[in-house]
């Protein structure tokens, strides 16, 4: 550098000499511009170069059109130019490089001694144009230029071997984009050609040994020829040993050979070769300095040695460097730099590995943003923009895995598939795109059970393997790829040639990772897993003759799969289940107790490991506690509560409540954990656990919700800031719970929305941490205990109806007593939901067959009594409960779409047609909670004059409804405080507007069912208008009591779906603050209604001197509604059982 510096002090007091106007200054500018761009070079001082580009410009001044060095100033003019543009990204400096270079090779024609020249320069800056743009003319034009700069140059020339470096450069950058070996073996050629003309002792002949240590190392990227890499690794020594200290290329040496060893250590899994690569790397960078255009360079190739590093060994100090150095390259790399995107991309991985080791969602939310980022700034063409369609996939992918929205593997096969097609046959890239889209699409399939899913990504991953030929680096990975899409092909149609064959590609992708390589473990588990399928298939055979080898090899491979892993890693969960599996195939062959304890501890470590994903390990988890079931381990219990808690824990990372219910509708086995939970608790005799496992694992979606609404007036007597604190963050969790779906809506604002979600919810954890502290506050938030739930019957027993595919039972939760358990049949398990079955065909029935349809819901009345009501009411008068008192219900999963209430007829004396209405006013209740959230009193709420509610009805008649009218003069009748909207006055605006000054409120509307998106259940009002059960829920109503739904299918429970969610409009209204509510459970016949209307109000306001508060009357007065109803004329059973009462 002092000779430069001194250089430039020199050049400088020669332009001094050269005052404007003086014949040599345009000559004293060009000079001294070239210098500091030398010096901008070394240092990366900026100021040097925008010195250097305007000398340039000024020199070009004096060299007008017609001056015989124009050419020359236009050629330097446009190096400076470009070279700004790489540290700044604009693209006006790159456009104007080309004009210059352009206008320069005009003023070269054929002959004149510098056209190579020209020719070279405007290569280069078309072959930046398209590293920018992707475009492919860009790239072929640029090659033709280094052609015809070659042809000027023959051998001989001085400029001969620069030439053919600059072409085997452009020839290599070709085969990136199409895969043609033969770019390959050309630009090796040239490369070689080179070498030869710059023999030991010539000064550029570091430069050659280098380009072609590139070329050769390239090549083994695609053929996997060990020769390759190792020549490779002697070229760029050599290279480095021209390039003593003090060498203005040594720091690219020692980045070329620390990329090289890092290649041969992911072959070999020698660390030595990984550790020199990032001392390398590191001697790289302390010769760029703060400043050096390249040191942004040097930081992401340390931060990927270091990252691969941690790879191995689970440092985490390694993966936190690594990121880092990230984010220091990201700094050098502002918006608009050309590199900008790399550093975005590169950043996205690391902090996505940190995801993957710690569970912190932020890192995958800024994984996912980093990669978004990236993919904006690589513009179709672009040549890195299926990088960016891959990285992107695999982020959105991960998040699928954490939260089951098939929204995201579905935009992570779209983007797979985009970038397949930026990879067209031949292009070197084609493979890992097959790979990854076929890895998708078996991903896909085990969402979906879809064949043809399988049978696109086994094709897709055959593809993969048939362009990694043996010896390719990537050709175990394809192995082990096609290995695990035949063993699911064999687990669909049990073809045991399928095994077979993925026996075969596992054992050959585990000889390709010997020991040390870093995808060994995953090779061991995958053979360990097929090899224990073989056993199974062929044990009984093998066990009598003795032989066990598979078994006992899939045990020793899992146990050498797992010492492999470092701590924290998040393959623990998943390498623990397998061995367990295992453990528990010889426990089952053997009959060993220690094989079967050794089976349940490796579940239990599986399911506790906190680093691994909450979906594996709640699938390990619900292994285990079914294992633990069937030989009746004391561990169940604790591996069903864990469940329970990680099913809420992974339930709950999904922003809206709609996503959360599509995650809960998907085939995921889980919809029954909950009963089966209880169903093992009655089992050893724990009925009030059992209640527990039931109230904590069924209608999850409203008991966060309700969380989010937790009363908290002594909290706020105690400390009013925490209470306030707590108070604004559960408001902003309920507004984005209850937000509109993300469906339509850009990528970028899902992203945003899982991104407040996981800020918020960490907020209201520390928040709710902080309360529990505090002295009587203990269980804020906590499940609640059978002690606080049996509060639920203050008022009469509760009856909660368990179904599970172990028993069945009636749960008896009563205020003063211990619960009481009654047993049902043991056919009950299987003949329940058909019970639901047969209702729904009767009632397709209603129009067209109403005697088949009334013979079918009798059916239906009948086995309920038989199987399940009897035994209730039995068991009842046992323990004292008199007939004429209430009760209420609660069933689960399907069961919560029939009428228990009307179950019968009960066998009398007199033969009367008698039902269990008869006998007991019946209500329903979603969960335990939600009724005694419906008594609980409302601080701070004027109580109004409990005989004189303010009601209002919403009324739509039309063709469809002809009898609302007379409806509605009939409630009218009773009382003349009632506010009507009707027609034109029933827009969405209005009811909910109105909803807040009236305590009652009656519906006579059309009810409209939405079975998938079950939010958008609404009653139709004015026009379009509709109000739906999100509409309701975003409703704060403190001061309502009562709501009469006389609309169709407002309490009616859709058969598939969130079945155990309760998801209807009655729940939602009782959500929202009334507390009692009626509904029906399926379609309402228009001429009921005034007769109801009537009836029902006439009822409740007979009893105004009553000291029962008005809407507590309501379920006394709906049940003699329907007896009188029964007893119409020409009345059908469908219709009077129709109705019911939910809550207080």
């Amino acid at each position: 550098m002092e000779n430069l510096e001194e250089s430039i002090a020199n050049l400088r007091d020669a332009l001094d000499l050269c005052p404007p106007g003086h014949p040599e200054r345009p000559s004293s500018l060009n000079n001294l511009g070239n210098a500091v761009r030398t010096r901008f070079e070394q240092t990366g001082r900026m100021e040097d170069l925008e010195e250097s580009i305007a000398l340039h410009r000024d020199a070009l001044e004096l060299r007008p059109p017609g001056h015989p060095h124009r050419s020359s100033s236009l050629d330097n003019f446009a190096l400076a130019v470009r070279a700004r543009f790489k540290q700044t990204g604009r693209m006006e400096d790159l456009e104007q490089s080309i004009t210059l270079s352009r206008d320069a090779l005009e003023l070269r024609p054929p002959g004149h001694p510098d056209r190579s020249t020209s020719l070279s320069n405007i290569a280069v800056a078309v072959q930046t144009q398209f590293e920018q743009t992707g475009r492919i003319e860009d790239l072929e034009e640029s090659i033709v230029l280094h052609r015809d700069a070659l042809e000027l140059c023959p051998h001989g020339h001085p400029d001969h071997s620069m030439s053919l470096n600059n072409l085997a450069a452009a020839v290599r950058t070709r085969f990136g984009q199409t895969g043609r070996m033969k770019d390959v073996e050309e630009s090796i050629s040239l490369c070689h050609d080179a070498l030869d003309l710059r023999p030991p002792g010539h000064p550029e002949r570091s430069a050659s040994l280098n380009d072609l240590g590139n070329g050769v190392l390239t090549r083994f990227e695609q053929t996997g020829r060990i020769e390759d890499l190792e020549e490779a690794i002697v070229l760029h020594r050599d290279a480095l040993e021209l390039r003593p200290p003090g060498h203005p290329d040594r720091s690219a040496s020692f980045n070329s050979l620390a990329g090289a060893m890092q290649t041969r250590f992911n072959q070999t899994g020698r660390m030595e070769d990984l550790e020199e690569s990032i001392v390398l790397n590191c001697d790289a960078l302390e010769l760029r300095p703060p400043g050096h255009p390249l040191r942004s360079t040097s930081f992401n190739n340390l931060a990927g040695a270091v990252h691969t590093r941690f790879e191995q060994t689970g440092r985490m100090d390694d993966l936190e460097e690594s990121i880092v150095l990230l984010r220091d390259a990201l700094e050098l790399h502002p918006p608009g730099h050309p590199d900008r995107s790399g550093s975005l991309s590169n950043l996205a991985v690391a902090v996505s590995t940190r995801f993957e080791q710690t569970g912190r969602m932020e890192d995958l939310e800024e994984a996912i943003a980093l990669h978004r980022d990236a993919l904006e700034l690589r513009l179709p063409e672009h040549p890195d923009r299926s990088a960016s369609l891959n990285n992107l996939a695999g982020a959105v992918h991960t998040r699928f895995e954490q939260t089951g929205r098939m929204e995201d593997l579905e935009e992570s096969i779209s983007l797979l598939r985009d970038a397949l097609e930026l990879h067209p046959p031949g292009h070197p890239d084609r493979s890992a795109s097959l790979s990854n889209l076929g890895e998708a699409m078996q991903t896909c399939f085990e969402q979906t059970g879809r064949m043809e899913d399988l049978e696109e990504s086994i094709s897709l991953l055959r593809d993969a393997l048939e362009l990694h030929p043996p010896g390719h680096p990537d050709r175990s990975a394809s192995l082990s790829n096609l290995g695990e899409a035949m063993q699911t092909c064999f687990e669909q149609i049990v073809r045991i040639e399928d095994l077979e064959e993925a026996i075969v590609l596992h054992r050959d992708a585990l000889r390709l990772r010997p020991p040390g390589h870093p995808d060994r473990s995953s090779s061991l588990n995958n053979l360990a897993v097929a090899l224990r399928t073989r056993f199974k298939q062929t044990g009984q055979k093998i066990l009598q003759t003795g032989q066990m080898e598979d078994l006992e090899e899939s045990i020793v491979l899992h146990h050498d799969a797992l010492q492999l892993l470092p701590p924290g890693h998040p393959d623990h969960s998943e390498f623990l289940s397998n061995l367990g599996r295992a453990m528990w195939t010889r426990f089952e062959k053997s009959d060993r107790v220690e094989d079967l304890e050794e089976s349940l501890r490796y579940y239990e470590e599986g399911a506790d490991h906190v680093f691994s994903n909450t979906l594996m390990r709640l699938s390990v988890v619900v292994r285990w506690a079914a294992l633990a079931r069937s030989q009746r381990r004391a561990s169940t219990v604790k591996a069903y509560r864990l469940a329970l808690s990680l099913l809420e824990s992974w339930l709950v990372k999904s922003p809206t409540v709609q996503m959360q219910h599509k995650i809960l509708s998907g085939k995921n086995g889980y919809q029954t954990l909950a009963s089966d939970a209880a169903s093992y608790a009655i089992e050893i005799g724990d009925v009030a656990q059992a209640v527990e496992m039931i109230e904590q694992g069924r209608a999850l979606i409203w008991s966060q919700l309700r969380g989010f609404r937790t009363p908290i007036e002594q909290l706020r007597e105690i400390n009013k800031g925490l209470a306030d604190r707590f108070l604004t963050t559960s408001r902003e969790l309920e507004s984005l719970a209850t937000s509109s779906d993300a469906t339509g809506a850009s990528q970028k604002v899902v992203d945003e929305m899982y991104s407040r979600k996981r800020r918020l919810a960490s907020e209201l954890e520390a928040i709710v941490g902080e309360i529990r502290g505090l002295s009587g506050f203990e269980d804020f938030l906590r499940a609640r205990r059978f002690s606080v739930l049996q509060e639920a019957a203050v008022e009469g027993p509760v009856i909660i109806i368990s179904h599970s595919k172990y028993r069945s039972d009636a749960l008896i939760v009563l205020h003063d007593h211990p619960p009481v358990s009654v047993e049902l049949d043991s056919d009950f398990d299987h003949d329940g939901p058909s019970l639901v079955v047969e209702l729904k065909t009767a009632l397709q029935k209603a129009q067209t067959e109403p005697k088949a349809c009334d013979a079918g819901i009798e059916g239906v009345l009948e086995s309920l009594w038989n199987r399940v009501v009897s035994r209730v009411v039995e068991k009842l008068d046992e323990l004292g409960i008199e007939k004429q008192t209430r009760i209420w219900w609660c069933p689960t999963s399907f069961l919560s779409a029939l009428p228990f209430h009307a179950a019968g007829p009960i066998p009398v004396v007199d033969r009367r047609r008698k039902y269990l209405l008869d006998d007991y006013i019946s209500s329903y209740t979603p969960t335990l909670t939600a009724l005694i959230n419906a008594r609980e009193s409302k601080p701070g709420i004027r109580r109004h004059d409990i005989g004189r509610p303010q009601l209002l009805v919403v009324a739509l008649p039309d063709n469809g409804l002809l009898e609302v009218e007379n409806e509605v003069r009939a409630i009218q009748e009773n009382r003349d405080f009632v506010k009507c909207l009707v027609r034109e006055q029933a827009t969405r605006e209005a009811v909910i507007g109105k909803f807040r000054d009236h305590q009652w409120v009656h519906f006579a509307c059309h009810g409209q069912l939405n079975p998938e998106e079950p939010f958008l259940h609404a009653f139709r009002l004015y026009g379009k208008d509709r109000l739906t059960l999100l509409d309701i829920i975003q409703s704060n109503l403190p001061n309502v009591e009562f709501a009469f739904l006389s609309a169709c299918h407002s309490a009616g429970q859709t058969i598939g779906g969130a079945r155990e969610e309760v998801l209807h409009l009655a729940a939602a209204m009782q959500f929202s603050g009334f507390r009692s509510v009626i509904g029906t459970m399926w379609a309402m016949t228009d001429i009921d209604g005034p007769f109801i209307g009537e009836e029902f109000y006439k009822r409740m306001f007979a009893e105004e001197d009553s000291p029962e508060l008005g809407f507590k009357r309501s379920a006394r007065a709906l049940r003699g509604t329907v007896r009188r109803l029964r007893k119409k004329r020409g009345m059908t059973v469908e219709r009077w059982v129709n109705l019911i009462h939910i809550g207080a």
